[in-house]
């Protein structure tokens, strides 16, 4: 069990929050006491762990942050042991690329590899992965700015509920689709816009959002188009085979969606049917229809980490997603979210997942697939990353300014956030209840 006393709050949480990512799959076990003390321009630290006591004092500089300080120390001191992720070093923040873009954007490669091992402890071959990703968001990060914005809608419906979700997703029902579509509706027609411009990007996301039938989605639609105009990228998650229709794809088509995204999570059938999920069979008849009907851009997202998986049948998943030569695939890591039944059932994942992130990035990159965002998430049962990749150039616009805060975002539906830019660069932010019964209300 790991105590931690501090005079600070924030301080106590930076730390928990490293041990809970650096020992990921054994951290509950660690034992140890720490306190942390902050006073005028001192920090003192005293660790004690089994018959180990340490301590140390630390002088601040005038603009250093304790945290940094304390995590330093700490990766320093236990980076040699058994268990210990060294990836992206003491950042154990969602959004890394925020905090080392400015490295980047100040100084030569060289320089930065070496700013961020001495202040961040991130190593070379993050750092040269995340430049990776900074050069591939470098175009739009230099044409964003203060009056962009871009629309995001949620649609929390679903055939069925995957058991590693944790989103409030609602199973397939008539009544609540036709009240949620008319309260999207209205929502969208009394928005008072206080943009000239259109936006950059639209985003329909879920839950599934072609589940609610091709009249609803289209009333949605339509009422984004009435309201913002068309953008230059607007997508559509069709995230499950058992949703979609030609209809359904001949009408985002004709409403100027221009990407969609069709995602197997895994091309393993016997891990799938444990899901709670249809079957990915029929992939090829429907990426090939996408493919036929002109759409710009199809996503494919995999999971790594799924209960009956292991390192060869993930990189194997890998290998067919790319077969079918999708302008993005995003691979994510398994979440153990609370409210997914994964969660509920005290999923453990004993599989030897060694070497498997960079395996997938080496098999993506040889296979012409570029890094253009990524995201970390906590209780990641293999690496806390999550990345986008992409080809010829078709990196997801939404995705980027979304995650890294570039731009404005007007959020509609449950649980939807906005975030409003203001002269200092900062977010101010509305969130939507992420309970249905309320947010029809």
């Amino acid at each position: 069990m790991i105590v931690i006393e501090s005079n600070i709050e924030a301080l106590k949480k930076s730390v928990f929050e490293f041990f809970r990512m650096k020992f990921r799959d054994n951290y509950k076990n660690l034992n140890m006491q720490i306190n942390i003390f902050n006073k005028e321009n001192r920090i003192s630290l005293k660790l004690m762990e089994n018959e180990k006591n340490i301590n140390k004092n630390f002088k601040l500089e005038s603009n250093s942050k304790p945290h940094f300080i304390i995590n330093r120390f700490l990766y320093d001191l236990y980076k040699n042991r058994d268990g210990f992720d060294k990836s992206y070093g003491i950042l154990t923040g969602v959004r890394p690329l925020k905090l080392v873009s400015h490295i980047f954007d100040n100084n030569t490669l060289t320089d930065a590899t070496e700013i961020l091992y001495n202040d961040y402890r991130i190593e070379k071959y993050d750092t040269d992965f995340l430049y990776k990703i900074y050069l591939n968001q470098k175009n739009i990060r230099t044409n964003s700015g203060l009056d962009n914005y871009n629309v995001y809608v949620h649609i929390p419906f679903c055939p069925s509920r995957c058991i590693y979700c944790s989103f409030d997703t609602t199973v397939k029902n008539s009544y609540k689709i036709d009240k949620y579509t008319k309260r999207i509706c209205s929502d969208i027609d009394n928005y008072v816009l206080n943009f000239s411009n259109k936006p950059n990007s639209i985003y329909i996301g879920g839950g599934t959002p072609t589940s609610i039938g091709i009249e609803n989605l289209e009333k949605i639609i339509n009422s984004i188009i009435n309201k913002f105009g068309h953008a230059k990228e607007f997508t559509v998650e069709c995230g499950r085979l058992d949703t979609l229709s030609i209809e359904i794809l001949k009408m985002l088509k004709e409403k100027n969606v221009n990407r969609i995204s069709l995602n197997p999570q895994t091309f393993n059938e016997n891990v799938l049917s444990k899901l709670n999920r249809t079957s990915n069979k029929d992939m090829k008849y429907w990426y090939e229809i996408s493919k036929k009907l002109g759409f710009d851009s199809i996503n494919m997202d995999l999971i790594m980490g799924l209960p009956g998986e292991n390192k060869e049948s993930i990189l194997n998943s890998i290998k067919k997603a790319i077969n079918f030569s999708p302008d993005n695939i995003t691979i994510h890591t398994l979440a153990l979210k609370n409210g997914s039944k994964l969660f509920e059932n005290h999923y453990l994942n004993n599989s030897n997942y060694s070497g498997l992130v960079k395996s997938s990035k080496d098999l993506l990159l040889e296979n012409g697939y570029e890094p253009y965002y990524l995201y970390r998430q906590k209780k990641s049962v293999i690496s806390s990353e999550n990345i986008g990749y992409s080809k010829n150039e078709k990196s997801c616009k939404y995705n980027i300014v979304m995650m890294d805060e570039l731009e404005n975002i007007i959020g509609f539906g449950l649980g939807a956030s906005t975030k409003i830019l203001n002269s200092k660069g900062r977010f101010t932010r509305n969130l939507n209840s992420k309970n249905l019964e309320d947010f029809m209300k």
